[in-house]
């Protein structure tokens, strides 16, 4: 198990009040909130960023329709017929 640091973070007495008002509502730390805050940010950031790096590769390289169809049917007859007889059994 990693061993958790420390850190200050300034804040606001207002965002102070908010927090202690939620923990108290649902029961559980204020240090808890602010981590799960900071997980559910890095996610969405992620995310943000991977649909970021998506559209600019689409912008880059557009799907050709036609193209993605004959490498869709390339692919399909690459691949060799299954025998799905046994499980009828």
């Amino acid at each position: 198990m990693k061993k958790n640091k420390i850190i200050q973070v300034p804040m606001t007495e207002d965002l102070v009040g908010d927090l202690d008002a939620l923990s108290r509502e649902q029961d559980r730390s204020r240090a808890s909130l602010i981590r799960e805050a900071c997980v559910e940010y890095i996610v969405n950031a992620e995310e943000a960023d991977k649909v970021r790096r998506y559209i600019e590769a689409y912008e880059r390289f557009p799907e050709d329709a036609e193209e993605f169809a004959d490498l869709r049917r390339a692919a399909i007859e690459a691949m060799e017929p299954e025998d799905f007889s046994d499980w009828l059994k």
